[in-house]
């Protein structure tokens, strides 16, 4: 078997692009040694420059992150200062605070709804407590062991004057009681023994200066008129002016007589009758004296009063302003639910008005500035209005005129109102 042999390989014709490539000469390399050095040194430059300009970076940055630090350390250090000074003017008026709490001779007792105290001051423990600490304990249940009087007090709401028999005497307190928020209730109580005794003194001067000066305007022509007559009763031919003569002292004798009854009578008011009283007929009653009374729409809400001695008080005002000299027509009287709780009436008038003397004297006893004026009406008035545990005030209006206010509350009990020696005498710790 003959070899069988590779045939031979036939030539590719050549083409006329591989004729031009053969023809151009052998391509160059991208940079020849030299070049290649400094490319190197360039990029190491480069290198260079990027490593310094983030040493430089990091050196600013490094720069204003410790200035930033101390800024945040001097506004940290300014804060705490400040918080600190603050914390040391709120410690120095809570100190401040509880001096005063505790020096007050007002006794403060303050204790939970379940009547568990929480709070007593040194007044308070001395006057209730034998000066022991009782906070814990109920309170509720040491009113039983109080007198009788204080314990009412304390049953009551609002402010409430009481009295007890103490060492030196019979000693007045007022205790005052409010609620707070979380059902907490809060007992205030200070003697007013001194201030009531002094009060007391100064109206009974007062008094005396009344009673001295309207006797004597009696007596002294009472006895001018005795005398008048033991002369005539020695002259027979004037034996007919005794009759005249006796008729004066006769008028004298009454008017004094009328002037100490009404004294009598300022002192034996009864105390009032509270109950709820409808407006609407109330008022009606009182158009019945005034047809013509000027009367604004009085609140839905009824009044609570002695009718009887409320509607005496106002025939008293709205009398006053009929003969006050003023237009009848500019005499009015409204009532409106008070802001403080309670009702406001008020009784208008438009007359001239009185002066400051008058203003000042205006509710003593017997002083009057009518001719025939017995005095007693705004007295009287004023004692009715206290007695329901209100208020009645007088002030000018703009434009001419009286404006006079009665202020009752809506239930009793409600009135806008150093400790003595015998503290033992209110002691709630021993039986």
């Amino acid at each position: 078997m003959s070899p069988v042999w590779p045939s031979p390989r036939r030539a590719r014709p050549r083409t006329l692009s591989a004729t031009v490539r053969s023809a151009r000469p052998p391509a160059r390399a991208w940079f020849s040694a030299g070049e290649s050095a400094t490319v190197v040194g360039v990029s190491s430059l480069v290198v260079v420059l990027f490593e310094g300009m983030a040493a430089a970076g990091a050196l600013a940055f490094g720069a204003w992150a410790w200035r930033a630090r101390g800024e945040a350390t001097r506004r940290i250090t300014a804060l705490s200062s400040a918080l600190a000074e603050q914390r040391d003017a709120g410690e120095r008026r809570e100190g401040l605070l509880r001096t005063v709490v505790e020096t007050t001779p007002v006794a403060i007792v303050l204790f939970g709804e379940a009547g568990n105290i929480a709070f007593t001051n040194r007044s308070a423990r001395e006057l209730f407590f034998d000066g022991m600490a009782v906070e814990g304990q109920n309170f509720l249940s040491m009113i039983t062991r109080a007198p009788a009087s204080l314990r009412q007090a304390l049953l009551s709401e609002g402010d409430e004057l009481f009295s007890v028999e103490g060492a030196a005497g019979r000693e007045t307190f007022h205790l005052s009681r409010r609620r707070l928020d979380a059902g907490q209730t809060l007992i205030a109580v200070r003697s007013v023994t001194q201030e009531i005794n002094r009060h007391e003194i100064e109206s009974l001067k007062k008094v005396i200066r009344i009673i001295g000066h309207e006797i004597n305007n009696s007596l002294g022509p009472i006895a001018s008129f005795v005398s008048s007559a033991r002369t005539i009763l020695q002259r027979p031919e004037h034996h007919a002016k005794l009759p005249a003569m006796f008729e004066r002292i006769q008028e004298r004798t009454l008017h004094l007589q009328g002037f100490l009854d009404g004294y009598t009578k300022l002192a034996k008011i009864p105390p009032p009758k509270p109950a709820a009283v409808p407006w609407g007929p109330f008022l009606d009653g009182l158009r019945g004296f005034w047809p013509e009374l000027q009367v604004g729409e009085p609140p839905a809400r009824p009044g609570f009063f002695d009718r009887a001695q409320i509607q005496q008080v106002l025939i008293n005002l709205i009398k006053n302003a009929y003969e006050a000299s003023g237009p009848k027509d500019e005499v009015k009287l409204t009532v409106e639910a008070a802001e403080e709780g309670g009702c406001r009436i008020l009784v208008m008038d438009r007359g001239p008005g009185i002066s400051d003397e008058v203003l000042e004297s205006i509710f003593v006893p017997f002083f009057t500035t009518k001719p025939t004026g017995s005095g007693l009406g705004l007295a009287l008035s004023r004692e009715i209005v206290e007695l329901h545990q209100g208020r009645l005030g007088v002030a000018r209006r703009d434009g001419g005129g009286l404006s006079v206010s009665v202020w009752l509350p809506d239930a009793p009990g409600t009135s806008v109102g150093a400790l003595a020696a015998s503290r033992a005498r209110l002691t709630l710790t021993r039986s």
